[in-house]
């Protein structure tokens, strides 16, 4: 696998050498003429501060520096992963589907290098009601324990059977003292008073259906609930709903037992979310990019993996939609204010409620083929608090060029289909989620991780000298994701010529590093800074943008194509040296001989 992905970045590699579209030129040189209004060239000696870019090693998983930044290399194999952040010891501990008989627990602090934790984990007993497709780790801390939720194959006695050895997917709880394990498997009495015991289900009346992908969230006033992914195609007849899987939810009396109707024997068990539909009463064409799987499968209309978070009074349950082995297969979310719904996907613009994947508006067409090359397939996502940021752990496919009918999942092999990547989750001015991804692009490590943050959306924003509408794109913590689309245009838009972009902070800041996002179309992106400015005190200048993340050419495994786009939040990184420099305003000076177009700056600080 590292030998076939070593040959695709080669290739990206090769293609950035006869890139095609206009540079930017000096029309106006910024060292000769600054704008009015703007402080005079600063001192020549400043030039001496020196640069960081990761560029000509962009792409081989090294060459940058890894206590700053951490890039999607796909290097942790996994499906359906876990990000947990131990906030004592610093460090993340992720969790996901690999071989399917047990969990291993992997360690980091930065994102970047992950070791096995040989005392972590989870493997069930010889006498467990599940040993085999342990799949979807849930990992919640529920007072002063750490709770495993997970899914496994239940073999129902021959007696309870419709057939001899019928097996269907179950959910399954296990507990440790510390997120990395290792955890075993929870027996004792549950809340109704049953005992039981390791070859028990301890979330049972539902031995006959297909229930998997579950999570567990707690509310602020301690009340747990239980999501989880109901395949209906294999529930009786009487009770089957469509020939999709839905998301459903259940209230539970604590952290091993879900509410039941005592008199049936069944879990009170609430639908929440469809495939396509808007809300349980709309129509299937509501959101239409939740049922585009051009999968080799039967079709597949398919909800599954929620992950519950709370925001503003608000709840948003995220999910995944189409099928894992699509590059459509992405993260979408409903909103409503109780957490058992109703949920409805607003759906006001397009994509809205899409918060990672491939944008499409047809199965196949020019959106989700120019996105071959790099992060596709990303779905299954869980939500990770890193102090006071978010981020979204996802699965992506290995195989960056071919993947569904091209894919090893469809030619039998079931090793290293996916790996773990993730990206930061936001929540706009309506409090609504959103993710500037997926990337294959240098990011910023979180802040308690650098002790650096961004201090951008703190700064006052001015484009040569005036505030305009433009400016508030650049400090807004997001970037678009799709060109040809309907998507909102949210770039800062500069015409041929020279312009400067004034940051101007609340007081002086240490400054360590400026990321300028590109912007998402091809043909309004540059790839020169002429100068960035700090303050009087220094400046660098000549920051070349990382030609990796332009693609013209691509060539896979089955075709060459000629795509001709850029990696969405792609940004020139520009890291200082030593200790970075002390100031409360940060000048970017752009000079292009086109239009071109800016997604966000952020600056690094303290």
């Amino acid at each position: 696998m590292k030998n076939k992905l070593a040959k695709i970045l080669a290739v990206l590699c090769a293609a950035c050498t006869t890139f095609s579209v206009a540079a930017c030129a000096n029309s106006a040189d910024p060292d000769v003429n600054p704008k009015p209004g703007i402080d005079p060239k600063p001192p020549k000696e400043a030039e001496l501060l020196t640069t960081y870019t990761d560029n000509s090693n962009s792409n081989s998983g090294t060459g940058f520096n890894k206590s700053l930044w951490y890039r999607n290399d796909l290097k942790l194999d996994m499906g359906d992963p876990m990000l947990v952040y131990d906030e004592d010891l610093q460090i993340f501990y992720a969790m996901g589907t690999r071989g399917g008989t047990q969990f291993e627990c992997f360690s980091s602090e930065n994102l970047t290098d992950w070791n096995q934790e040989s005392l972590g984990g989870f493997a069930p007993g010889v006498n467990s009601w599940g040993r085999k497709n342990l799949w979807a780790p849930d990992i919640q801390k529920i007072g002063d324990k750490w709770y495993l939720y997970y899914t496994a194959n239940y073999a129902l006695p021959a007696s309870q059977a419709n057939y001899v050895g019928e097996d269907h997917c179950q959910i399954g709880v296990a507990v440790a003292d510390s997120p990395k394990g290792p955890f075993r498997q929870w027996t004792g009495t549950n809340a109704y008073g049953k005992q039981i015991g390791e070859g028990d289900l301890p979330f049972y009346g539902m031995e006959h259906q297909t229930i998997l992908d579950q999570n567990v969230f707690q509310d602020d006033d301690g009340q747990l609930y239980m999501y989880f992914s109901y395949d209906t195609q294999y529930s009786p007849e009487g009770e089957r709903y469509t020939s999709t899987a839905e998301i459903w939810g259940v209230k539970m009396k604590d952290p091993v037992t879900w509410e039941m109707d005592e008199a049936t024997g069944k879990p009170k068990i609430k639908r929440l979310i469809i495939a396509g539909y808007k809300s349980l009463d709309g129509k299937k064409t509501d959101i239409p990019w939740e049922t585009m799987s051009p999968s080799f499968l039967e079709p597949m209309e398919c909800v599954e993996g929620p992950y519950m978070i709370k925001n503003n009074g608000k709840y948003y349950l995220t999910y995944c939609a189409n099928s894992f082995v699509d590059m459509e297969y992405a993260v979408g979310f409903a909103e409503s204010d109780s957490p058992l719904g109703p949920f409805v996907k607003p759906d006001d613009t397009y994509l809205q409620n899409m918060i990672c994947g491939v944008p499409t508006e047809n199965p196949g067409d020019y959106i989700s083929n120019r996105y071959r090359g790099f992060q596709t397939g990303t779905g299954h996502a869980s939500i990770c608090k890193v102090g006071d940021e978010y981020l979204l752990a996802y699965h992506a496919h290995l195989n960056r060029d071919a993947w569904g009918v091209d894919s090893p999942y469809a030619q039998g092999s079931y090793t290293e289909w996916r790996a773990l990547g993730m990206d930061y989750l936001y929540f706009g001015a309506d409090g609504r989620p959103y993710c500037n991804g997926p990337t294959f692009t240098l990011q910023k490590l979180p802040d308690v991780i650098t002790g650096y943050k961004n201090l951008a959306p703190s700064a006052t924003v001015t484009i040569d000298g005036n505030t305009t509408p433009d400016c508030a794109f650049i400090n807004d913590r997001y970037t678009n994701r799709a060109v040809k689309t309907a998507e909102v245009n949210k770039e800062a838009q500069f015409s041929a010529g020279t312009h400067v972009i004034t940051l101007k902070l609340p007081e002086a800041k240490l400054i360590k590093a400026v990321n300028v996002y590109n912007s998402y179309d091809r043909e309004k992106s540059t790839t020169v800074i002429s100068r960035i400015e700090f303050g009087n005190i220094a400046y660098v200048k000549d920051l070349k943008f990382n030609l990796n993340y332009l693609v013209d050419t691509y060539v896979n495994q089955i075709q060459e194509y000629t795509m001709n786009f850029i990696y969405p939040h792609a940004a020139y990184n520009i890291e200082l040296t030593n200790k970075g420099v002390t100031t409360d305003t940060v000048n970017v000076i752009i000079s292009c001989d086109h239009a071109f177009a800016i997604g966000e700056i952020e600056i690094l600080g303290k």
